[in-house]
């Protein structure tokens, strides 16, 4: 009787930690665990697991064998081992996994190590783990395991064929990786970026925002094409047709100018213009530009095909179409684009520029047209080489870029535009908004020197173009539009001068 006391006897240090100690671990990690959800910790989805999973299988681990002091080797205490063990194996994962891929920023080497080799490193670090498990717990020979475990994999290798391909096509594709996390890709019909690859497949998102899902074994059997390699640049071209009439190297050159003022095409390598077919209608040429990465090609191929309206009105370029419209006696096609004089007809303090327009055209056609002359819609737009013009700019487009030397006199009747200049370190600075009446070009009205200053639409603009000297003797016709003129050049040179005087306070 007195041999089997001690072993009913219940340990009383065991249970008190057990007891006291429990609880107290359990309210600690309770309490790291909310410091960290509020700093944002990268470790508290393993303090969660230890508290969630390893300090309850510790517990338990500990009643079984050291307060119920239950045999080592019966069948109870082993399965309570292996799954304290288990669960630390977990939270040793957990642990590597937040420490190492948490906290990953945008852009470094955690950010692209791929979700399948993670998942594949994963599970050999958990069939290690379970092998040792296996072997110290139960004390058994693993080779035994094994030989169980490759025969039941030959079975299951034959009933999960297609999966199990799609899981070593995957395998290869992370050995080879011709594509990673980000990478933009054409497979199987479909333009999209890659956002996940797992055992399975690839999920790639299109450009409508659709989640395509294209299994391993498709990308590693059939070709697709990789847009972000070998660069994360994008050359892209775009093929426009002009008349006959225009000579090629004249539309080349106002196409290259295009491009190269369009924001987001790259300058190296530089944009080209082919001539590249004579059709039916017209010339065909075909625009190569470079663009930063492939989320860059849609916004800046319509910046481009946008700006190419514009451009081939001030260039007096047609596009032809072919088509056959059927118009009504005494119909007209469009209604008549305004002269410069009906548009200065908005500004009074310009009276004196529109009847200069007026005399110009009196002189050419022999007869003065004026409001309500049925004349001026024919006489008005033939313009003489020395007269003005009607010019349309889209909205972002360059007006006036720096160092111009643009020989006129500009003034803007729609729209609205800025007006910058460059300080002593070369940042460009604004100086004024231009709206309707005002205008730019004041630096080569006499002199033609190159402008100091620049000129950017903000909406689309409407403007008309004068000579330097038409505007001259417009100006002497009229002394108090030459003085507001003279003011605000004046104050728009002292704007500049201060802009290129200035410079970062010295760091002290």
């Amino acid at each position: 009787m007195t041999d089997s006391l001690p072993s009913a006897t219940i340990p009383l240090v065991p249970a008190a930690l057990l007891v006291v100690g429990f609880p107290l671990l359990l309210l600690l990690l309770t309490e790291l665990i909310n410091s960290g959800q509020r700093r944002r910790w990268a470790l508290t989805p393993t303090l969660r697991a230890l508290r969630n999973l390893v300090v309850p299988a510790l517990a338990a681990m500990l009643f079984v064998t050291d307060v119920w002091q239950l045999p080592a080797d019966t069948i109870f205490v082993r399965l309570v081992q292996t799954g304290f063990w288990l669960c630390v194996l977990y939270a040793g994962l957990s642990f590597v996994n937040d420490g190492v891929f948490g906290a990953a920023t945008p852009g470094s080497w955690q950010e692209r190590v791929p979700k399948l080799l993670r998942d594949l490193t994963r599970a050999i670090l958990i069939a290690i783990g379970a092998a040792i498990i296996y072997s110290q717990v139960w004390k058994q020979e693993i080779s035994g395991a094994l030989t169980a475990l490759g025969l039941g994999s030959i079975v299951i290798g034959l009933a999960l064929q297609e999966p199990l391909g799609n899981i070593v096509s995957g395998l290869m594709l992370l050995l080879e990786r011709p594509l990673n996390i980000g990478d933009w890709l054409i497979a199987d019909g479909t333009t999209g970026k890659v956002i996940e690859i797992n055992w399975r497949s690839v999920h790639i998102e299109t450009l409508l925002h659709e989640m395509r899902i294209i299994p391993n074994v498709s990308l590693y059997k059939e070709s697709f094409s990789n847009l972000s390699r070998p660069t994360l640049e994008r050359t892209e071209t775009y093929d426009m047709g002009f008349s006959y009439d225009h000579p090629p190297n004249m539309v080349k050159r106002a196409m290259l100018e295009l491009l190269q003022t369009t924001a987001g095409v790259l300058r190296q390598p530089p944009p080209e213009v082919h001539t590249l077919n004579y059709g039916d209608f017209s010339i065909t040429y075909r625009l190569f530009f470079t663009v930063a990465r492939y989320e860059d090609v849609l916004p800046v191929r319509d910046a481009i095909l946008t700006r190419i309206w514009y451009v081939a009105r001030r260039h007096g370029l047609q596009i032809p179409f072919p088509i056959a419209v059927q118009y009504r006696h005494g119909e007209s096609p469009s209604p008549p684009a305004p002269t410069p004089a009906e548009l200065l007809e908005r500004f009074p303090r310009y009276r004196h520029v529109r009847e200069a327009l007026l005399d110009a055209d009196e002189r050419r056609t022999g007869a003065r047209t004026g409001p309500g002359n049925g004349a001026e819609g024919s006489a008005g737009r033939e313009l003489s080489p020395a007269g003005a013009r009607v010019l349309m700019f889209s909205a972002g487009g360059e007006m006036l870029p720096f160092g111009s030397t643009h020989n006129g006199f500009t003034l803007l009747v729609e729209g609205s535009a800025t007006l910058t200049a460059r300080d002593s370190d070369g940042v460009e600075m604004q100086i004024a908004r231009l709206g309707p009446g005002d205008f730019y070009g004041e630096a080569t009205i006499s002199a033609g020197r190159p402008s100091e200053l620049r000129v950017v639409a903000e909406t689309d603009v409407t403007v008309v173009a004068f000579e330097a000297v038409q505007m001259a003797a417009c100006l002497q016709r009229s002394p108090g539009l030459a003085t507001e003129i003279g003011d605000a050049i004046e104050a728009r040179r002292r704007a500049t001068t201060a802009i290129r005087q200035h410079k970062a306070d010295p760091v002290t």
